[in-house]
């Protein structure tokens, strides 16, 4: 259970500093954030946290339920925005792919391949 409190530690952290500073953004990123910065400061990831994570993953889809409800509830206001609504989640979705795959071709032209 080590792994789910570094979790909750880490979201809770978030939610305070954006709660206390004049951070916009949401707590969630926040907490994300600082568990990156937590992970590179530490230089590996816990083994706790190695083990939980796949098994946290294999079950994310659950979390799309309430918003798969959401968008049976509100059909009118999809047929009125709904193109509108599809490209924000088309380019949210291609911009940091994009970003991640640039910097981590960034951060691997230095690396020898094996």
């Amino acid at each position: 259970m080590p792994a789910i409190f570094l979790l909750l530690l880490f979201q809770l952290l978030g939610e305070l500093s954006v709660r206390l500073l004049p951070i916009p953004l949401s707590g969630n990123l926040a907490g994300m954030l600082l568990l990156f910065i937590f992970l590179v400061i530490h230089g590996r990831v816990p083994e706790s946290l190695a083990t939980f994570a796949p098994k946290f993953l294999q079950h994310l889809t659950l979390y799309f339920l309430p918003v798969s409800a959401g968008v049976m509830t509100l059909g009118a206001l999809l047929a009125a925005e709904g193109l509108r609504i599809s490209l924000v989640m088309v380019l949210s979705t291609i911009i940091p792919l994009v970003a991640v795959a640039a910097l981590l071709d960034f951060l691997l032209k230095g690396r020898k391949h094996v």
